[in-house]
């Protein structure tokens, strides 16, 4: 059996935090750890998690940075960093999941290839709220999601299809789609290390994660959907993306043209973090 650490991205917002980890929970098939990548939260996330802690059928361990701005890069990092399975499943605090979304995973492992759902059903606001610990303890949606938003994700599936094909029969020398979808992604630690894993250059919304999906799939690291029956659901927040988007943008394009010459390791990743803040672990 694949021994999975499952990595949570989290900054505050414990209430829906709790969810994603029920869902967790209810899977078929559970991780060997959960790690909550905190990126600073001033809620105390592991005095409310560990109140729930005798729920859980798999260990959860607090890895927090200080709050100094928007840096998942970072935040994923230190988790990788600390991470004791060998297959890495990523899994955002907003989402939600199918009974066997986690045995997908690790009915397709590969070493050499990572697997990328399709972006998640995202629930309005009205449909979050009708959302129950019911519903995610048994992993049924039906009477939440709608005919329309399931149809539109079997588009996203095909399509990531179409792209498999194309990229893995024409042998498109450039191509890397699927792309990588930070939050809902499958990948062994191996892969990650062979590129460094994220570049901590990216601070602010937006990039890290095609900067890191481009360079897996120059290191030969192919992406794949399998994800036709089992699905992520989006709960519904408010965000703010834009801020710092632009400035993203402008270090990924420069990035770009040195990764197709095949420059694949991350500038600040695993091995060269940025910085030097004080990274708190927490068994809970």
């Amino acid at each position: 059996m694949v021994k999975i650490s499952l990595i949570m991205a989290v900054y505050n917002r414990a209430d829906i935090l709790l969810k994603a980890l029920m869902s967790i929970q209810a899977q078929s098939v559970k991780p060997y750890e959960v790690i909550l990548s905190d990126d600073g939260s001033s809620e105390d996330i592991a005095a409310v998690i560990g109140q729930y802690k005798d729920r859980y059928d798999f260990r959860i361990r607090h890895v927090y940075q200080p709050d100094k701005g928007f840096r998942l890069a970072k935040a994923r990092n230190n988790a990788i960093r600390h991470a004791e399975g060998d297959y890495l499943v990523f899994w955002d605090q907003d989402v939600l999941a199918t009974r066997h979304y986690l045995k997908t995973f690790t009915d397709h492992f590969k070493e050499n290839e990572f697997l990328i759902p399709p972006d998640p059903v995202r629930l309005t606001k009205e449909q979050s709220n009708r959302v129950t610990d019911k519903m995610i303890e048994t992993c049924d949606y039906s009477s939440v999601v709608t005919r329309q938003q399931l149809r539109e994700l079997r588009k996203r599936v095909y399509k990531d299809w179409y792209y498999q094909f194309e990229t893995r029969f024409f042998k498109r020398k450039n191509g890397y789609k699927p792309k990588v979808r930070g939050g809902i992604l499958g990948i062994s630690k191996k892969a990650v290390l062979l590129v460094d894993g994220y570049d901590e250059t990216y601070q602010g919304w937006g990039a890290e994660d095609d900067d890191l999906g481009r360079r897996l799939y120059r290191a030969g690291i192919r992406g794949s959907n399998v994800f036709l029956h089992e699905y992520p659901l989006h709960l519904w927040h408010s965000t703010n993306k834009d801020a710092d988007k632009s400035i993203n943008l402008d270090y990924y394009n420069k990035r770009l043209a040195e990764i197709r010459k095949g420059d694949v390791e991350a500038v600040h990743g695993l091995s060269n973090p940025l910085g030097d803040d004080e990274v708190k672990i927490i068994k809970i």
